[in-house]
């Protein structure tokens, strides 16, 4: 956990995820830089060296000479060259290290929760006997709740975002981030902006009414859902709730603050919030939770843990003032697009006229060949015409679990053959431009294409996280356990 970025709402996770290695096409940039940019010993090693003071994490990817560099990628494809990458910026403990120092955290599996519409749960694995351990919970803290903040925004001719008339303000918000990239107003300035909501990372983070400061959990006790004697909202809940014991109703589960596995948390406790700041813009951590159980947990049940009153409130509140989105603004979930799909497939030379949804986009599995992928040995100028068979594009293919990725596409033919079956003809768009046939401005043309292979998904910030009105809401962490010289927003 040394090294991660504190504040990570304003910066990218630290921490690689396998997946995005794969499909951000990373390896081709990677070839690419090394190749054609940092192509000598003594270039690499420099910038090696200004990445190490920086994130050693992201150094331990760039080679220090070109032998290594080809001693690394070559005769590999893509896919497992960014598999390797993912790797290398893991840091390594030895067996014994994880012995002493590691916690175990499969004591918690997702599955679909108990509770009606409420997504995954967490869901005990085996027998947890009252007082021990569930899951440990290392936290990110976000030293003030409004770099959650969501503003509304424009673009000029130019292409460059703005906030619309009414936000204000000397900041502004980088929308390509999603609401992520955060600029601070100048100092001394009044931040004058409106925010129009909370990203999604609100509703998963922990706090207390009386402080500006968030923590998010950083395991599996994300999954963890809410349930209290108070309200029942059905599945394992309701079951609780109908015990004759009253303490055996409600959360199975309680948080407290880390002792023994952590124990910089002690020390962190009795910080100051302008101290806590001072550590954590330095890339340091210190906070963590341990999620207890308060019964006896028995294998297959739903770990709960009690959200607050206010959360309960704030849900009700929600729930009465919900409207959903109006026909008439040409929005369709994207579960109605993906339930009948065929009837709503249409073709590319009549979407013009007759668009999808304003929310919704086409995309395919795809995965590209090594006849497609550029490197440095590959002849840019090619001329071959890339219209195949797509009938492999499909979830059986076993390259499919380690390459394939959805991309955008449309539908150029769509015909019902003489056993019923639909035929299918798309053309499919590169994610990057790191293909040939992109370099080349080749349409990518796949014929008898798996219709099952074809979905719905949202268009960017359009999915339901994003329509206005959306439910945001944190965890209350219980005033008993909560520091009061945290307690920055008294008044």
């Amino acid at each position: 956990m040394d090294g991660r970025i504190g504040e990570w709402a304003l910066l990218p996770p630290s921490l690689p995820f396998i997946h995005s290695f794969i499909h951000s096409s990373i390896s081709n940039h990677y070839q690419q830089l090394i190749v054609h940019y940092f192509n000598t010993d003594s270039v690499l090693k420099t910038i090696k060296s200004i990445v190490r003071q920086f994130d050693k994490r992201a150094a331990n990817i760039i080679p220090e000479s070109k032998d290594e560099y080809h001693a690394f990628s070559d005769g590999k494809k893509a896919a497992d060259i960014a598999l390797d990458l993912a790797k290398d910026t893991l840091t390594h403990r030895s067996m014994e290290w994880i012995g002493e120092h590691g916690r175990c955290i499969d004591n918690l599996i997702p599955q679909l929760s108990t509770l009606p519409h409420a997504g995954n749960g967490a869901f005990a694995q085996r027998f947890i006997a009252k007082g021990d351990l569930i899951a440990p919970c290392p936290l990110l803290q976000i030293m003030d709740y409004k770099y959650l903040n969501i503003y509304d925004y424009d673009f000029d001719e130019n292409g460059n975002p703005y906030l619309v008339e009414g936000g204000g303000g000397n900041g502004e918000e980088d929308e390509d981030s999603g609401g992520d990239s955060y600029v601070e107003e100048e100092e001394g300035g009044e931040d004058t902006r409106v925010p129009i909501g909370y990203q999604m990372l609100y509703n998963y983070c922990m706090s207390h009414p009386e402080t500006s400061m968030f923590m998010c959990p950083q395991t599996n006790v994300i999954l963890i859902n809410h349930c209290s004697p108070r309200v029942s909202y059905g599945g394992d809940c309701v079951k609780f709730n109908n015990n004759p014991d009253p303490s055996l109703r409600g959360a199975n589960a309680e948080m407290k603050w880390a002792t023994d596995w952590d124990p910089d948390t002690q020390e962190w406790l009795k910080l100051s919030l302008y101290r806590m700041k001072q550590k954590v813009q330095t890339g340091k951590r210190g906070l963590s939770m341990d999620i207890v159980a308060t019964r006896d947990i028995y294998p297959g049940e739903e770990v709960f843990l009690d959200y607050g009153e206010a959360w309960e409130e704030d849900w009700k509140d929600h729930v009465d003032a919900w409207l959903p989105p109006h026909p008439e603004d040409n929005y369709v979930s994207i579960k109605d697009l993906n339930d009948d799909l065929e009837n709503h497939l249409r073709l590319k030379d009549d979407l013009e006229n007759d668009p999808y949804p304003v929310n919704a986009q086409l995309a395919c599995i795809y995965w590209a060949d090594d006849d497609e992928e550029i490197d440095d040995s590959s002849d840019l100028q090619d001329d071959r015409d890339w219209k195949n068979d797509g009938s492999k594009y499909n979830t059986q293919n076993s390259d499919y679990k380690y390459y394939g990725i959805l991309v955008g596409c449309d539908v150029l033919e769509m015909n019902v053959t003489e056993d019923s079956a639909i035929s299918i003809t798309v053309e499919i768009y590169s994610k990057d431009g790191m293909s040939l046939w992109a370099a080349n401005e080749k349409q990518r043309i796949l014929t008898d294409y798996p219709v099952e292979s074809i979905v719905f998904v949202p268009m960017k910030y359009s999915s339901d996280q994003h329509i206005t009105g959306a439910f945001r809401s944190y965890i209350r962490i219980p005033d008993a356990i909560f520091p009061d010289h945290w307690k920055d927003m008294s008044d």
